[in-house]
């Protein structure tokens, strides 16, 4: 039988364990197997052991005027009832402990190889997400983002390894039972099987209808998973404009959809149970019936009756279990589509075939005829000329939605241009590595990220074995290693949720002092200053300025002070380079950029020089 698509690829999730899971299916074998002799030895306990009198020829009972019951003549009786318990409890122990222990190995290796199986299923959606371009992830919300890594994808980790376990031990232990019902009484059997289809067939229309709604139930959870993160992440907004209230209905609206679309699956997923109770009450008056007969003609004898009639009702729990498992997998398919769909986006081109490693820069950074845009048909840049030489300051001033933060990022390869090239030193960065372009930027820009780590950590990212006096060096020239030394446990100290515990200048130092760090030959700063007051403006521009010596920079900023020293002004407008100068240069002609200046630069120029805060 073919398996369903996503069932396929999620059981290819398991190749790698196979020596493992054939060892873990023998064990459920023997375990299930177990069950079935454990039903086959009622018969002998029926009528041997707890009624010997009836079942052994041999012994012979005697009334003696003396006493009120009869006793048994034969000599032999003491050692022959004594045999046979013996036999029949060291019987029932051996297969008693066989079975906890196989059954017990094999579910541990089968959870095993299910659980790190959705380990690294987890690990490749991961990977296949952080590979993705920048512009992946301003398309899709990152609550449901994480909704699918998690969530998801523990609806798939439930059933391959709960699952599974409970899939081979009770197909097993379901085997072993109705072999036992076919060696006792086979037409019984066949008269019990006969009803079976009667609960298989709507399990299957059940599951169906389980799958659809699960997997609208995954998408409901991930819409609550973004509220929350919205919220959680802009709580200060939130507070800001008094919208508790707000932002509370809406997460109860959207739980209240969550709760109906769970309990459509839900109501599928219970009657399994109670359709296996009604057939297991007409299989047994039919039996029973059947049954009566056979034991008045002596063909039955009571042992087997109980034998068959205890198999047959444990026959019914491995069913009900296997309906509940095939229930679960229903789920982790309708689960699995949304992780599918991330398994099969395609990643950020990181390298051309025979991309070339970059060399250090040295000598010039060319954008020729460079345009871009996310839709072809409606380009952000046009025509993109622009040249900067080692060493050179390059600010790009213009109004919002001009294309500047675009521009810069077409460097280190967040985005690909639409057409033209970008060279560094001559060589174009679509055939380079992209490890190699990257490692010659670094990148500050007005969203300081932090992570959930320590100050260490966070300069070092990803380096926390570099020398501490390159770290206390790079911290210093940021001017952080002052507050830093402050902070409780100093440079250990865990900085929260995107270093939500400093100030706004407090997080831009320390991403100053990570770009310090790095020691790239290329610096990218957009917007660095733009959200801060003006005392922590002052620290952080100083901060730059160390962190521009020797670089070259590209700078997007509407504070005066670092437009006034760049050696290059570019205006950008309508996507299209207009003016390219010096400040100076550029004042005097008395376009784009002087127009610029008087609207939003004239006003700061005053108040910065009167406050002292421009540094020459």
């Amino acid at each position: 039988m073919k398996l369903p698509l996503e069932i396929g690829r999620l059981l290819g999730f398991l190749r790698p364990y196979k020596g493992r899971m054939a060892l873990a299916v023998l064990f459920l074998a023997l375990a299930g197997l177990a069950d079935g002799l454990t039903m086959l030895m009622l018969r002998p306990a029926a009528d041997r052991v707890l009624n010997p009198f009836t079942t052994d020829p041999h012994l012979v009972l005697v009334k003696l005027p003396w006493s009120a019951d009869p006793i048994l003549l034969n000599s032999f009786f003491p050692q022959r009832i004594r045999y046979v318990w013996t036999v029949f409890a060291i019987s029932l122990l051996v297969v008693f402990v066989g079975k906890a222990v196989t059954e017990f190995t094999g579910a541990v290796l089968v959870q095993y190889i299910g659980n790190s199986a959705v380990t690294n299923l987890r690990n490749r959606i991961y990977e296949k997400l952080i590979r993705q371009p920048i512009g992946f992830f301003q398309l899709h919300p990152a609550g449901r983002l994480m909704s699918a890594v998690i969530n998801d994808v523990e609806r798939v980790r439930s059933a391959l390894s709960e699952g599974l376990a409970g899939i081979f031990l009770q197909s097993f232990s379901l085997l072993g039972l109705v072999l036992v019902l076919f060696l006792l009484n086979w037409k019984m059997a066949v008269g019990a099987v006969i009803l079976l289809p009667l609960v298989v067939a709507p399990v299957g229309k059940l599951g169906r209808r389980i799958r659809g709604s699960v997997e609208k139930s995954q998408t409901r959870l991930g819409e609550l998973s973004q509220i929350l993160q919205e919220t959680v992440s802009g709580n200060r907004v939130v507070k800001a404009f008094g919208m508790e209230d707000f932002e509370i209905r809406k997460f109860r609206a959207t739980a209240r959809r969550l709760l109906r679309e769970n309990m459509r699956w839900i109501g599928a997923y219970v009657l399994t149970s109670p359709l296996m109770e009604l057939l297991g009450a007409l299989v047994f008056v039919m039996v029973l019936m059947y049954a009566r007969g056979q034991i008045k003609s002596n063909v039955m004898t009571i042992g087997q009756f109980f034998a068959f009639m205890a198999a047959l009702f444990k026959s019914y729990d491995p069913i009900k279990r296997l309906g509940g498992f095939y229930q679960q997998f229903e789920q982790a398919r309708g689960a699995s589509t949304q992780v599918f769909a991330l398994l099969a986006l395609a990643e950020e081109v990181a390298d051309e075939p025979g991309a070339k490693v970059l060399p250090p820069f040295t000598r010039t950074i060319e954008f020729d005829d460079v345009s871009f845009g996310y839709v072809v048909e409606t380009p952000i840049l046009r025509g993109i000329h622009l040249t900067a030489r080692a060493g050179e300051v390059i600010a790009i001033v213009g109004s919002s939605g001009a294309g500047k933060t675009t521009l810069v990022n077409l460097l280190p390869r967040f985005h690909a241009a639409t057409s033209g090239v970008v060279r560094i030193d001559g060589y174009d960065i679509c055939k380079v590595t992209l490890r190699s372009l990257r490692e010659q930027m670094a990148i500050v820009t007005q969203e300081t990220i932090l992570f959930n780590d320590t100050v260490w950590n966070n300069i070092c990212y990803g380096r926390p074995e570099m020398p501490q006096s390159r770290v206390y060096a790079a911290a210093q020239a940021a001017l952080a290693h002052d507050f830093v030394l402050e902070l409780p446990q100093g440079y250990q100290t865990l900085l929260g949720d995107r270093g939500q515990r400093l100030s706004g200048g407090q997080r831009q130092r320390l991403a100053i002092a990570r770009a310090l760090l790095k020691d790239s030959p290329i610096l990218i700063l957009d917007e660095a200053t733009s959200e801060l007051d003006s005392e922590s403006e002052m620290l952080v521009q100083r901060a730059l300025a160390n962190l521009m010596v020797g670089r070259t920079v590209f700078v997007i900023a509407h504070r005066l002070s670092t437009i006034r020293r760049a050696d290059k002004i570019v205006v950008l407008e309508d996507g299209l380079i207009r003016e390219t100068g010096t400040h100076q240069e550029l004042l005097a002609h008395g376009g784009a950029y002087a127009r610029l200046y008087e609207m939003q630069f004239a006003d700061a120029d005053t108040a910065s020089y009167q406050a002292g805060a421009v540094q020459p």
